[in-house]
């Protein structure tokens, strides 16, 4: 049994200092009654003020792709601090590491000629949109339905006209969704679906229908290539390539959301995964381990345009201990010849095959979509491990069953991510698996015992 009297008690006084949290949506995030309260971290795991431990698949919501307290990472940072400042610059001081990470991204990311920092990946986002908008001279942005791009107003959330002849504007209505749905925000701006397309997913038809249409609006398409926030959603094949072909042809800039792709499905991101190269790409999370620090990397001819005509501000943008963080964490990437991807990978897939094999030994329905550094458990879904495409390809998905399973799982030590995602890190060891593996086992069995409801010991 988990203790709990600590955390308990600092989330009274959490709540009433912080309304909604830290990073919030209107979706179930915590599986206890009180939210936990971490005292220290190390490699994958967690250790709260009460005393428990657990392994940990959250990183963060995914920017610990090293894990936690790794010697030679904070190391550095540690030495960097003992002689430097943390933020000197803001375009008018620069340092070494600026020539340092601008080298790697280039070294590394197929897009990448040349690259602007931000601090966070919402930041990333709109200074592409506003690149985009500058270069073409045009206002409008294609995005797909169900892809997360941050919380701004014209990207958070968003469905797709109901007449597939409309103009597709991007719908924010609350109309049909169901109270609480994790998107509805009050305050939105009354123009901002104004900016944004929205189509379905994988539709060649509506996206070249819309290019034929309104390509002299549009400025670029901005995507995710696998859809990170989203049951990991494949593009179909050619999709992709697609997206390129009228982007060249109608002269449109094509972006993708790299932000959670970045560094972790590989070190080259989902461009060099599925070997089609945007014009620009936006990036974070994974970049720097754990730092707010995210840029947007892209080819020559687009992103020279910043140097005189387009501005993308900021006092924190480039600051020098973020510089740091992210040349360390690329470099330790690096080793040996990426190393570390091949024994990250094989420890997920033995990971994956094991709650497949748990979940059929108990006739529970489950499929695992996936991709190098993630995956998810979809729960209600048949099929093991499995590519999936469409909303139309997990319509059985039931939430409900992923909430039991993790309160099931936060019991016996192993803390993974609302809505049955997994994050894996270069720290994750094959005891790790086999204990999560044992823990699964145990919260299969009480889950088809208990007629998928939770009770707790």
């Amino acid at each position: 049994m988990l203790k709990c009297e600590k955390s308990e008690a600092l989330t009274k006084k959490f709540m009433e200092m912080y309304p909604g949290g830290h990073s919030q949506l209107r979706v179930p995030m915590d599986v206890t009654n009180h939210r936990l309260f971490i005292e220290r971290a190390k490699g994958s795991h967690l250790f709260d003020v009460d005393g428990n431990e657990y392994i940990e698949y959250n990183g963060a919501l995914g920017p610990n792709i090293l894990g936690y307290c790794i010697p030679e990472w904070t190391e550095k940072l540690k030495e960097y601090l003992d002689t430097n400042g943390t933020a000197i610059g803001s375009n008018l001081l620069f340092s070494p590491y600026d020539i340092e990470i601008a080298e790697r991204l280039r070294k590394y990311i197929p897009c990448c000629d040349q690259v602007k920092f931000t601090m966070t990946g919402s930041d990333a986002v709109q200074a592409a949109f506003r690149i985009m908008r500058g270069v073409t001279g045009r206002q409008v942005i294609i995005r797909f339905e169900k892809h997360y791009s941050g919380w701004y107003d014209n990207v958070l959330g968003g469905r797709c006209q109901k007449d597939p002849n409309a103009r597709p504007t991007t719908d924010f209505s609350s109309e049909g969704l169901p109270e609480g749905y994790e998107y509805n925000t009050l305050g939105r701006s009354i123009y901002a679906g104004e900016e944004v397309f929205m189509l379905p997913w994988n539709d060649f038809e509506a996206l070249e229908r819309t290019f034929e249409k309104y390509h002299d609006e549009i400025a670029g398409v901005h995507f995710e290539a696998v859809v990170a926030n989203n049951e990991m959603l494949y593009p179909k094949e050619g999709f992709l390539e697609k997206i390129r072909e009228l982007c060249d042809k109608y002269g449109s800039i094509m972006s993708i959301d790299e932000v959670i792709t970045g560094f972790r499905v590989g070190i080259g991101g989902a461009q060099e995964m599925f070997g089609v190269t945007p014009d620009i790409c936006t990036l974070g999370k994974a970049l720097s381990n754990g730092f707010p620090v995210a840029c947007i990397a892209g080819k020559h001819e687009v992103m020279e345009k910043i140097r005189s005509r387009i501005l993308v501000p900021g006092t924190y943008s480039g600051w020098a201990f973020g510089q740091v963080a992210a040349v360390t964490t690329l470099d330790i990437l690096a080793k040996d010849n990426f190393a570390c991807y091949d024994k990250r990978n094989a420890v997920q897939e033995t990971l994956m095959d094991g709650i497949v094999e748990s979940a059929q030994r108990y006739d529970i329905p489950l499929a695992i979509t996936e991709a190098p550094g993630m995956f998810y458990t979809v729960f209600g879904v048949e099929g093991g491990r499995s590519t999936f495409y469409t909303e139309e390809d997990i319509a059985d998905f039931k939430p409900e069953m992923v909430k039991v399973f993790q309160q099931y799982l936060q019991e016996q030590g192993v803390f993974i991510m609302f809505g049955g995602k997994w994050y894996i890190s270069m720290s994750h060891t094959e005891e790790d698996i086999a204990k999560t593996l044992e823990a699964a086992d145990i919260a299969f069995k009480k889950m088809k015992a208990n007629d998928y409801k939770y009770i707790p010991e």
